[in-house]
């Protein structure tokens, strides 16, 4: 590379596309700085080190690998990042976050799940395109059927997403049913056919062969994870991608299901009246069935 990347969005790109060619162990520090580009900002390298369980020396290799002198250097990239798409302009969020932590303790695990389930969801959204929803929703509702698959933490994601959009869509199947296997529901699966695929760190063996298999038989994939480094995200014809970073040893789905409550109100929108009709004929036929405890259309989902 002739010359560093100059803004921490260049950099990011440029990380992404070496991406492929690094070594395990720079490739972990790389996923670090691209999925928290506000830590690479404040954190020291030994910082990071810790958190990536990789060699300090590891993101001077990495800074250099995309035409940077040392690791300083490229930090610096992310220092205007974290000014101006940083928490600082939020006051009342920040003092309330300061508040909690001071106060240590389980106020103190409070706080930090807030900030960081908020910045999850916050990031979520400035990460999509409107555009690029716009097409996923287009390519949804021309399939002739939308496998719909998630495995261990996805799995509850996945089954919502279909729980919900089957009121209006006729078309969704969740993968895998009970007792078979996410390929065993693949075997009609063709070039009209689209799967939705869900898998988040450490990320899943079967989802990824399930996701291969479509695509030999000429399925278009639309993935949904956490990363632009994730192997989803790099096989996915289309990626939608969305933070689940949390400081415990769990990841936060609360921004995956804010995305996936989005792109089904935007399914709705873009169906027009037919999907409405097909959701209020669900409902009938639900209160009728005595289903309900009353007859309302609030909290349609139950």
């Amino acid at each position: 590379m002739s010359s560093p990347p100059d803004t921490a969005k260049a950099t990011i790109a440029a990380l992404t596309e070496a991406f492929s060619g690094l070594s395990p162990a720079l490739q972990a520090a790389a996923r670090h700085i691209i999925d928290h580009p506000r830590e690479a900002g404040v954190l020291s390298m030994r910082a990071l080190a810790i958190k990536t369980s990789v060699h300090p020396n590891a993101f001077v290799r990495l800074a250099r690998q995309i035409g940077f002198d040392g690791y300083d250097e490229m930090r610096e990239r992310f220092r205007d990042f974290v000014v101006t798409d940083g928490l600082g302009g939020f006051r009342d969020r920040a003092r309330w976050l300061q508040v909690m932590a001071a106060k240590g303790g389980s106020a103190a695990i409070l706080g930090g799940m807030a900030a960081a389930i908020a910045d999850n969801v916050e990031r979520g959204f400035q990460k999509q395109d409107v555009a690029v929803l716009e097409k996923t929703c287009d390519a949804i509702l021309e399939a002739k059927t939308v496998y719909v698959l998630g495995l261990g933490s996805a799995y509850n994601l996945a089954h919502q997403f279909w729980y919900v959009t089957r009121m209006a869509f006729g078309h969704m199947v969740p993968i895998p049913r009970h007792g078979s296997h996410p390929i065993d529901d693949l075997a009609t699966v063709g070039g009209d056919d689209l799967m939705i695929a869900l898998t988040f760190q450490p990320y899943r063996a079967e989802t990824m062969a399930a996701v291969r298999m479509a695509k030999r038989r000429g399925a278009r994939v639309i993935g949904i994870t956490d990363s632009v480094t994730s192997p989803l995200a790099r096989e996915a014809d289309q990626a939608l991608i969305c933070p689940t970073h949390t400081p415990q040893f769990f990841q936060s789905q609360a921004a995956v299901t804010a995305l996936l409550e989005a792109l089904i109100a935007l399914l709705v929108a873009r169906a027009g009246e037919d999907a409405q009709a097909r959701i209020e004929a669900f409902h009938a036929e639900r209160l009728a069935a005595g289903i309900y405890e009353e007859d309302t259309r609030l909290g349609a989902l139950g």
